[in-house]
């Protein structure tokens, strides 16, 4: 589809642009332009919900811009003009109106063509959606376990299969937290996506990268557009032993010359950062003694949730664009 600035005849498309933007309608003559709410200039006061499809001369429509007229590549895949018109004005008070997903361009290319299309949005969408994104979330979890299910089914069963009851609640409330999280942050809504297990036995979605983590009291959910990793560890000292062995050579001999009250933070820093870059690899098995944490790009920090002071680590490619939203209330 191509635009001239040509006169246009009953059942095209047109458009006008309204400083960055590009206002749409469909031609009937020049007392009628059908169109999904008038230019954004000449409705500035409207709220969304007030919008609706309605009629309007080519003046109204034009709000002092230039007419341009829709010229079809292929008029086999458009409507037959008096089918259009016809259309366009069954349609007339129709409300609904979504700047991304129900607007005036949507409008007039489904009456025209018979889909619904916006190219503007398209762009828009498609640029922020190139933007990085990391956000981590946080929840304490609650005592209880409700029986609403979670979304697929299969990974219901696998939770409530689960024998132990505490791993089978942060397991509940980790799948909760992520449910919200993709709402929030991208607004998918969970049972409108995709999941499957990858060989690893990792949960997945073409939508976005996601990483679950949990301990006794919270669960923590990192969202992206790319890979990451996250993970979340209350303070327990009877595994500091445990974190020493996790350590390379080069963190062991770091640790050695630390003062005694910084070692327990320095173990935490490295045995989460360790979690979270092992849940970006493709690996079978987790060998803390062999990730090297300054290779990889990783931002630690002291969190509360829960009442406890927890350390969270990520890992990430973009970590200047790390957002906490911490403390959830999952109910």
């Amino acid at each position: 589809m191509k635009w001239a600035k040509v006169a246009p005849v009953a059942g095209d498309m047109v458009r006008v642009q309204t400083g960055n933007i590009h206002h749409y309608g469909v031609y009937v003559g020049e007392d009628e332009v059908i169109q999904f709410g008038l230019a954004p200039i000449a409705r500035q006061s409207l709220k969304e919900s007030e919008i609706e499809v309605c009629s309007s001369d080519v003046k109204t429509f034009l709000c002092g811009g230039e007419l341009e007229t829709a010229v079809m590549e292929d008029t086999d895949k458009r409507r037959a003009p008096e089918e259009t018109v016809a259309l366009c004005r069954t349609r007339l008070g129709e409300k609904g109106y979504s700047i991304f997903y129900n607007n005036c361009e949507h409008f007039a290319y489904e009456c025209v063509m018979g889909e619904k299309k916006s190219t503007q949005m398209d762009f828009v969408r498609n640029f922020f959606r190139q933007m990085p994104i990391v956000d981590v979330y946080t929840a304490a979890i609650p005592e209880d376990l409700p029986d609403a299910p979670l979304y697929p089914e299969t990974r219901h069963q696998e939770v409530f299969q689960c024998g132990h009851g505490g791993v089978k609640r942060q397991k509940y409330y980790a799948w909760r937290l992520l449910e919200y999280a993709l709402d929030r942050t991208f607004g998918y809504k969970i049972k409108e996506m995709q999941f499957s297990k990858n060989a690893r036995g990792k949960w997945e979605t073409p939508s976005c990268f996601f990483s679950i983590s949990h301990t006794d009291s919270a669960v923590a959910v990192a969202v992206s557009r790319k890979v990451i990793g996250v993970d979340i560890e209350g303070e327990d000292e009877g595994k500091i032993a445990a974190l020493q062995r996790a350590l390379t050579a080069e963190e062991a001999k770091e640790y050695s010359l630390l003062d005694e009250g910084a070692r327990a933070d320095y173990l935490w820093a490295k045995w989460t950062a360790k979690e979270s870059v092992f849940k970006t690899l493709d690996e079978p098995r987790f060998s803390p003694n062999k990730i090297e944490t300054k290779d990889y790009t990783t931002l630690t920090k002291k969190v509360e949730t829960a009442g406890k002071i927890l350390t969270l680590s990520v890992a990430t490619e973009n970590p200047e664009k790390l957002r906490c939203f911490l403390d959830i209330k999952l109910v």
